[in-house]
């Protein structure tokens, strides 16, 4: 089975709404044929901490040697794009993990510990209080993503009320790489991803020449 080729036939007339929940529901289809998943887990972890290094490097240079890196990142679910490996990366490189929980209708950050609680999404959530820190780096869960940054999430909104919070963050999305579309709609509250890391690559739409 070819995984390689993420491809959709979208229909120009519909509204942007519209156009969305077709590809989510193709997007999801197309997810649960994946193949090779250790292998690609393996690649994607490595091509994840090859553009952490870089960006830490730049972080560093602009906050200072002694920063300690906050990152938020999702925690995996079902079919989504493997975290786990991530989350312990980050806790060997020194970096403080934190992971969202959802109160009230709002994307929070909680510290990643040792325990957490299973939501009525069936998604792991971390216990303990939110954390007002500033984050260097948010990562993002997506089912589908173009190469000029625009991210297909599931329709909650919550990752982009977030990252408009905090528009210092670096957002990445991370992703199979057959999820690149070539077309993703997007409206205004829509917020654009800086880099995208896949098993195959690193893109970075907004550093673009």
């Amino acid at each position: 089975m070819d995984t390689n080729k993420f491809t959709f036939v979208e229909t120009p007339s519909l509204s942007v709404e519209e156009r969305k929940r077709q590809l989510r529901e193709y997007a999801k289809k197309r997810r649960a044929q994946n193949e090779n998943r250790d292998i690609k887990e393996e690649r994607l972890v490595k091509n994840f901490f090859k553009l952490y290094a870089a960006l830490s490097e730049e972080i560093l240079l602009t906050e200072g040697a002694g920063t300690r890196l906050n990152v938020f990142t999702y925690l995996s679910y079902s079919l989504e794009a493997p975290t786990d490996k991530l989350v312990e990366g980050l806790a060997l490189r020194g970096a403080k993990t934190y992971a969202p929980r959802i109160e009230n209708g709002k994307l929070l950050a909680v510290e990643c510990g040792e325990d957490f609680s299973v939501n009525r999404y069936g998604i792991r959530e971390p216990i303990g209080e939110p954390s007002q820190a500033e984050m260097h780096v948010v990562i993002t869960p997506l089912l589908a993503v173009d190469e000029q940054g625009n991210r297909l999430g599931y329709g909650g909104g919550y990752y982009d009320r977030y990252l408009q919070n905090h528009p210092q963050a670096l957002r990445i999305g991370y992703c199979y790489d057959f999820q690149i579309q070539n077309d993703v709609p997007s409206e205004k509250r829509d917020m654009q991803l800086d880099f995208i890391v896949t098993e195959k690559r690193i893109l970075a739409p907004k550093r673009k020449n």
